[in-house]
């Protein structure tokens, strides 16, 4: 397989010699396209080109953005006839000696785009630059009518074939709107998208980023927004990313047919009422984490959510969990707690014995904790919790958990009849992007729960009714 690689560049005087040496090293053609830099960039580059006859240096006589930048490259590219271009970034957060894996992925499936996707390890990103990417993919993902799992890597191949087919806009504003564009586009032309998993380096000496938070994920969902609307929000594009995936994917048969089949007509009821359902449902999510209490008195028990573990280990949301707990216990001698949540993921020991462990580790006598170990999401563990309050004869209970997650879980205990306060692990509602994205998640969970409950006791499917009360 012929490949060229293209690599824009603006103001990278630190990096762009290591990085194009090191990718002379993969392939006979490299392009690198200064895009009006200010300081030694073009320079280092012409020097390093006398030197080198596979690579070739062009440059913008001013800053044209990344869009126009990668494209010139692209066409330049594609005139040396090659079978597929391969771009990274000149700011050294991309392994040129990870492109013979992009090469093997190509020759294995031949036609498609191969993202190096970077996602898969979240404490190697800074968390606002994850959750944006992660907002970002699931807008992407509907438009383009599959899933995708790092949208915003500019570690990619792209087959020639797509390259000549594009008639993308390259206007400076839309700099890195282009990459995200064009993977709508290739999925209209039949070409999809494929992750192979790269590592995420992020230097402590690097430059700031080029791409603009707000501005460019602001700039991304509206061109996804209008490309959405020009198709009649393209439902099956949803449906693709939701159903079919869920039905692909590990929790398929936790979901069931009656799950999936209440999540596709919770989506058909949020599209008849243009949304005005979801957005109810929003907003309650989002009223209950704001201003949910985070210390309670008079209560003999708490129900405290598991979380999946990580390697074993609890997690940053599990830990707070876990902490407000031991806060509570600590203040209150009488008061006990019941950790609920059996074996998940890849764990060998139960969500609710490393919670167990964790709160024993803090000095809380073990004879004050219950634990349940089947349960594996929050219906179950409510359910469970259910049966242990009526077998324990509490009275007095209240609900542990985050705030983005306290409206979906009370509003399940409630479905069981186990009526509980709100407790709040957080002592504040934070803003950051993160919580957003997890509130607009819990809106539309809580949207489906309530659709299967009306349709189960409408229908008096006796089976659904079980496994939701």
């Amino acid at each position: 397989m012929q490949i060229a690689i293209v690599i824009p560049a603006f103001n990278e005087q630190h990096r762009i010699v290591d990085v194009t040496t090191r990718a002379l090293q993969q392939a006979e053609h490299i392009i690198v396209i200064d895009d009006g830099s200010s300081d030694q960039t073009l320079t280092l580059l012409q020097d390093l080109q006398k030197t080198n006859r596979h690579l070739v240096v062009l440059a913008n006589n001013q800053n044209r953005g990344k869009a126009a930048t990668l494209w010139a490259g692209m066409q330049y590219a594609e005139k040396l006839g090659v079978d597929a271009i391969i771009t990274l970034d000149g700011d050294g957060q991309h392994c040129p000696e990870d492109i013979p894996r992009f090469i093997q992925a190509a020759r294995q499936q031949p036609q498609t785009i191969i993202i190096g996707a970077r996602l898969a390890d979240k404490s190697a990103i800074p968390a606002k630059r994850y959750y944006a990417n992660k907002f970002a993919n699931f807008w992407l993902s509907w438009a383009a009518g599959y899933v995708i799992d790092d949208s915003q890597s500019g570690f990619r191949l792209y087959p020639s074939e797509l390259i000549r087919k594009l008639t993308p806009d390259i206007q400076r504003s839309k700099s890195f709107v282009f990459e995200s564009e064009v993977l709508i586009s290739a999925a209209k032309f039949g070409i999809r998208s494929i992750p192979i998993k790269i590592e995420a380096i992020y230097n402590a000496d690097a430059r700031p980023s080029h791409f603009r938070g707000v501005t460019d994920i602001l700039l991304i969902t509206r061109m996804v927004a209008w490309s959405l609307f020009r198709r009649g929000m393209y439902p099956l594009g949803l449906f693709n990313i939701t159903i079919m995936h869920a039905l692909k994917g590990r929790h398929s048969k936790t979901i069931g047919t009656d799950g999936i089949a209440m999540m596709l007509l919770s989506i058909v009821i949020i599209f008849l009422t243009a949304g005005l359902s979801y957005f109810y449902f929003l907003y309650k999510t989002f009223s209950m984490a704001k201003n949910a209490p985070s210390y309670i008195r008079d209560t003999e028990v708490l129900l405290l959510l598991g979380m999946r573990l990580k390697k074993n280990n609890i997690t940053k949301l599990y830990k707070q969990r876990l902490d407000k707990a031991d806060e509570l216990l600590s203040s209150q001698p009488d008061l006990k707690v019941i950790i609920l949540g059996g074996l998940t993921g890849n764990a060998s020991i139960t969500e609710a014995q490393a919670g167990k462990n964790y709160l024993t580790n803090k000095n809380i006598s073990a004879e004050r904790i219950v634990t349940e170990h089947q349960s594996r999401h929050t219906l179950e563990n409510l359910k469970s919790a259910k049966a242990l309050i009526s077998e324990m004869a509490f009275t007095k209970i209240a609900l542990l958990t985050n705030r983005f997650h306290l409206y979906r879980a009370l509003t399940l205990a409630h479905g069981f009849k186990l009526h509980a306060k709100p407790c709040a692990a957080e002592n504040i509602f934070s803003y950051k992007l993160s919580n957003i994205i997890k509130i607009l998640t819990e809106a539309f969970f809580n949207h489906w729960y309530t659709t299967g409950k009306i349709y189960a006791f409408a229908t008096k499917n006796k089976h659904m009714i079980n496994r939701i009360s």
